[in-house]
């Protein structure tokens, strides 16, 4: 019978969201798991999150998310429940560049293509981070005496250090060392520059710290502006409202950033096409072979690039300084007040005759005063 009353013992199943990737698509699901939350509360869901599970920590999430080696993981909390394998890059709108890697976690999530209540996401730092933080980032204005400061990520996770030192990735998503460089130096004589990468070069004029996600986190949002590729920085940038500019090679803007926040630089005239990655068969390799030269810049297609993004950096920063010491404007009535009190004054105030006499008679009248002679 459809009306029959169910035993207490009975319960609806949860979901049990499985996330995997690296720590970006973690950030980047953040604000869809946010609108589950309010829509159905924290006891409706679990995450299994295959990596980055650093980044639930301090939010509503961090007591029902799981890594994949918790003890008992599949007997008490998979099987009794609905696993939901979460992958965004298999998502029609997705893999058509019609949705973000957000929105297409709010597809799936919450199973929406209204995506205008997502909120930027949440990543919380403790205290001791933000301070360690602030003191890397007050060690480079130490070194290199500069007063804003930049953090660039020149490489995605698929950028393989060789030979020689020179970087190369397979998906062109990284920048070359030499690119690197040109763009790092030319960044440096106006500004400190942080290193964000686990590549360390020994000539490398940029502050290099060995640091974790989380406290990367904490350097850019203490940092002034953030430069970058298609890779975690970017999507911690956002969560922290810092302005940027990402360079793209292979990968689209509608897909893996925010063009509405971030100064988005490309080669021009880039003859890429979508790689379907996570999807199966040969088409992501013949899109490779086409990309390969996506982030192959020429010398002035170099000086192009870092012109754009210090044009940027100074757009921004000098937004910020009038937004810190903003600039006192009278408005029309007031400067008409301003002009009418001078015109009254100058025709009230006495004359340099006029004045001497005045000065003169207080003069007269004191000296009477102190002699006790009556005017």
């Amino acid at each position: 019978m459809s009306n029959q009353i169910k035993s207490p013992n009975e319960r609806a199943r949860k979901k049990v969201f499985m996330v995997s990737g690296g720590a970006g698509r973690i950030i980047c699901a953040l604000p869809a798991f946010e609108k589950y939350l309010k829509a159905n509360g924290p006891d409706s869901f679990y995450i299994l999150s295959q990596s980055g599970l650093e980044f639930f920590l301090g939010t509503e999430f961090q007591d029902i998310a799981f890594d994949p080696m918790h003890k008992g993981l599949f007997k008490n909390i998979i099987q009794p429940n609905d696993l939901v394998n979460l992958e965004p890059y298999q998502e029609h709108g997705y893999y058509n560049q019609e949705k973000s890697l957000t929105e297409a976690f709010d597809k799936l999530i919450n199973g929406t293509d209204d995506h205008g209540d997502l909120e930027k996401p949440k990543i919380v730092l403790s205290k001791t981070e933000e301070i360690n933080a602030k003191e890397t980032v007050g060690e480079v204005k130490k070194q290199q005496n500069k007063k804003y400061t930049i953090v660039i990520q020149p490489f995605g996770r698929e950028g393989k250090s060789h030979e020689g030192g020179h970087v190369v990735d397979a998906s062109s998503r990284s920048l070359s060392t030499d690119d690197y460089y040109y763009i790092s130096e030319v960044l440096r004589k106006k500004y400190n520059v942080i290193s964000m990468t686990e590549i360390k070069f020994e000539n490398d004029k940029n502050m290099y710290v060995d640091a974790d996600l989380r406290h990367w986190s904490g350097i850019i949002e203490a940092a002034d502006y953030f430069v970058g590729v298609d890779s975690c920085g970017q999507h911690m940038a956002y969560a922290f409202d810092k302005p940027g500019s990402v360079i793209l090679g292979s990968t689209f803007a509608e897909n893996i950033t925010y063009p509405n926040h971030f100064n988005i630089v490309e080669k021009p005239n880039n003859p890429r096409v979508y790689s379907p990655i996570r999807i199966e068969g040969v088409d992501s390799e013949l899109a490779n072979r086409v990309n390969d030269t996506c982030m192959d810049f020429t010398s002035e297609e170099l000086h192009d690039l870092a012109d754009n993004i210090l044009k940027d950096i100074k757009k921004k920063i000098d937004k910020f300084e009038n937004k810190n010491n903003p600039k006192t404007e009278l408005t029309v009535e007031a400067k008409a007040m301003a002009k009418a009190q001078k015109v009254a004054y100058d025709i009230l105030k006495p004359s340099k005759k006029a004045k001497g006499a005045i000065e003169s008679k207080k003069s007269i009248d004191k000296i009477l005063e102190v002699n006790n002679i009556k005017s």
